[in-house]
């Protein structure tokens, strides 16, 4: 079962689907003039708020199993979250280092998931600097496809992950990149 999760909700929220080991929680955040990408790299905060959350399990992803009108999420427990690709980059000064020329395909695996996308890079990917050295914990992958591990048929993908590096608990990467558009 593949599921494609993009979303926009009212004026100053996005609809994101967050996935934890066990859950996936699709919610509205407000961003304000920020993207979703600066709040979840904010490192003054460990929780962010989130309200209209419906909540399943990654088993079950079509099950409600509850929903509510706000709730606090614990952003060191978010293994990836599913965000329109305007929304997976940083706001203000910061953006220009994502405009690298090279796009390198990789594989990651998560708690409970099995991740693969395309990471943009000026340079050589060094996989050692985008995992320890990178300042922010949660990372971009484009063009991203994630696997529930113990129920492979369950799928899901969207525009753009913002994957926590600090779950991460393999990362591979192709050694020839493709030049980005």
């Amino acid at each position: 079962m593949k599921q494609a999760i993009v979303g926009a909700g009212p004026s100053g929220y996005v609809t994101v689907d967050f996935f934890t080991g066990d859950y996936r929680i699709s919610a509205q955040i407000s961003v304000r003039n920020r993207t979703v990408n600066d709040i979840l790299n904010d490192k003054r905060v460990s929780y962010i708020e989130v309200f209209d959350a419906y909540i399943s399990r990654i088993s079950q992803p079509g099950y409600i199993v509850g929903s509510h009108h706000v709730a606090l999420l614990r952003k060191d427990s978010i293994s990836f979250a599913v965000v329109p690709m305007e929304e997976s980059r940083p706001s203000g000064q910061r953006a220009y280092r994502y405009g690298g020329k090279w796009l390198y395909q990789v594989f990651c695996t998560l708690p409970a998931f099995e991740v693969q996308g395309k990471v943009r890079t000026t340079g050589k990917l060094d996989l050692y600097a985008f995992l320890v050295t990178n300042v922010d914990d949660f990372v971009i992958l484009t063009e991203p496809l994630a696997r529930v591990a113990n129920f492979p048929d369950n799928t899901f993908s969207g525009e753009s992950f913002l994957v926590n590096r600090l779950l991460i608990s393999m990362f591979c990467a192709n050694e020839q990149p493709e030049l980005a558009e």
